[in-house]
């Protein structure tokens, strides 16, 4: 179950949860209602009105006026002295306002929880306010009389509909909530072996949640940007897994069911890691749509896979260097109309041959497999089918929808790879390699790689020994003397001299420790110019390496012929 942004199947899957949730909530409503202390309330009223004297004008009563002097300090301090209370807590349950109807009416309202109390309050208020207007009488002309004394208090309560109105509103809100969050929890992978359980697809290995990574290097691999950290540690814990997997050249594809689930980022690093254990790597980005190797690796778009398949380049022009030795990155191609029907042209299956017959394992970035058809369609060509799923933003639907896709197209074939995957959980938290003893330093790999810069083995093998023009040659062996003669005398054996070889030593890697530049490509001319020149210089090796060999042959000839001199005194001497 899963909401997927989809109202009505959350009502339709949740629906009696809402309600119950509503009907509980209102009903707590309800009886706080019942159980609620009620408030009493007692009011008194008070009249204003001027008094009428020789010689002095009439001025009427204001209520705005007459409610301020009944709040004055003056009266609150008299009458909390005669409660015997502060006027701070006798201010807390008044309530002084002109009258509803108008006129010069003011009224007092006390509340309080005790009736009694209420109305004392709401008296003595009202009558000191009363003694002290008509105590001021003789300087302003207003006199006031209490013309309501102080009821007896009323029970007072908040009505039944207001708890109920917002029980049910409250109510609602956390059915809806609650819902929400039982439908997210019950569609989520619940640990590795959850997701085996429910996929049938075996779980190769586990990616710890890397942060984000700042500053320069940020858009590396994190073999190559952080090699001894857990997450390194983690991809060689998968390519431990997957070799097994791997018979004869292999092509991988690395998926996941939706976008932003580290897709990319594992196929990145399982070419390198897959690399450095000296593999001859190919990483092809297959994602035409929205492509990032290009950007991890910092080449250029222009020129790439749909070059390729388009026919306008060839797979030596296309393919860069990676970071490393035996890795090349080919990327997605410059963005044109009609890529995407490129990689089901039936093109892509050739070029996969090639790339394998120049290679070891070919790593194939794929799009999400739900959001587009090209996923699918690599797999079927694929040799492994690696899954990538993000463990906290993956729903089981889309797991279980993707595995189920995938085993169609290529069954037996399909691993997972999860990320983010709590130890708790059954994730794999590798320790990380820093601080470990110094060990002795790797010898640097050579490049295995003859696609860009011709064969790579020539130089790797210990050249054998070839004489050298010019120097002495080496004695041929004497032969047998014949049985009862004596040995014939002879030059003393020179010592032959150390072979020495004029073979042309390897060309060293072009992957540098740091990412290559971009490889641009301003015109065809310059393109086709720059590939005539290796192949000029592929040429000029080969040529001085046949030389080599040629002038070798010639010492031996030469060798050969003082052999024979050499040996010609004794054959004359045996016949006599």
């Amino acid at each position: 179950m899963t909401t997927d942004g989809r109202p009505v199947r959350l009502l339709r899957g949740y629906g009696w949860w809402i309600v119950l949730v509503t009907v509980l909530i209102t009903a707590g409503a309800y009886g706080v209602s019942r159980l609620e202390k009620p408030g009493h309330r007692s009011t008194a009223t008070a009249v204003v009105s001027p008094r009428l004297r020789p010689g002095i004008d009439v001025v009427p009563a204001n209520p705005g006026t007459e409610r301020e002097i009944a709040r004055s300090g003056t009266v609150l301090r008299e009458v909390s002295e005669q409660l015997g209370i502060s006027p701070e807590e006798l201010t807390r349950g008044l309530t002084v306002e002109p009258a509803a109807g108008g006129g010069a009416a003011v009224v007092f309202t006390y509340d309080h929880s005790n009736a009694a109390t209420a109305q004392q309050r709401a008296q003595a208020m009202a009558a000191e306010y009363v003694r002290y207007r008509n105590s001021s009488v003789s300087q302003y002309g207003i006199a006031a009389s209490l013309v309501s004394p102080a009821t007896r208090a009323e029970e007072q309560r908040r009505p039944l509909w207001a708890y109920l109105v917002a029980g049910a509103v409250l109510g609602l809100l956390l059915g809806l909530l609650s819902a929400v969050w039982l439908a997210r929890r019950r569609d989520r992978i619940r640990g590795r072996a959850g997701y085996e359980r429910v996929t049938g697809v075996p779980v190769l290995a586990t990616i710890p949640r890397a942060r984000r990574s700042r500053g320069p290097g940020a858009p590396l691999p994190v073999l190559l940007r952080a090699p001894d950290s857990a997450d390194a540690e983690a991809y060689r814990y998968l390519r431990a897994r997957l070799d097994p997997r791997l018979h004869g050249p292999s092509t991988v594809l690395v998926t996941s069911a939706r976008e932003g689930e580290g897709r990319s980022t594992t196929a990145a690093n399982l070419a390198v890691v897959l690399a450095q254990a000296g593999r001859r790597v190919v990483l092809v980005d297959t994602d035409v749509r929205r492509p990032a190797l290009h950007l991890m690796f910092d080449l250029s778009r222009d020129r790439g896979l749909t070059n390729v398949l388009a026919g306008r380049h060839s797979l030596g022009e296309t393919l860069a260097a990676g970071a490393i030795v035996n890795l090349r990155v080919l990327a997605a191609g410059a963005d044109r109309e009609g890529n995407s029907d490129l990689l089901a042209a039936g093109g892509l299956t050739g070029l996969l041959h090639e790339l394998k017959g120049q290679c070891d394992v070919v790593v194939l970035d794929s799009p999400a497999l739900l959001s587009v058809s090209d996923g699918l369609g690599l797999a079927a060509h694929s040799d492994q089918v690696l899954l990538v799923t993000d463990y906290r933003r993956t729903t089981r639907a889309a797991a279980v929808r993707a595995a189920s896709e995938l085993e169609q197209v290529a069954p037996g074939k399909v691993a997972a790879v999860l990320v983010g995957v709590p130890e708790r959980d059954g994730g794999l938290i590798p320790r990380t390699r820093a601080g470990r003893a110094p060990g002795v330093a790797a010898s640097p790999m050579a490049d295995r790689f003859d696609i860009l810069e011709g064969p790579a083995e020539v130089g790797l093998k210990e050249p054998a020994a070839v004489p050298v023009l010019g120097a002495p040659p080496s004695p041929a062996p004497a032969p047998s003397p014949a049985p009862g003669a004596a040995p014939a005398p002879g030059p003393a054996p020179a010592p032959s001299p150390a072979p020495t070889s004029k073979a042309k030593p390897p060309r060293p890697a072009r992957a540098k420790v740091a990412i290559p530049k971009p490889r641009v490509y301003s015109s065809a001319a310059a393109a086709d110019a720059e590939a005539n020149g290796s192949r000029a210089e592929a040429n000029d090796a080969r040529g001085e390496t046949n030389g080599a060999h040629g002038d070798a042959n010639g010492d031996r000839g030469e060798a050969m012929e003082a052999a024979e001199v050499v040996a010609r005194p004794d054959d004359a001497s045996a016949g006599r």
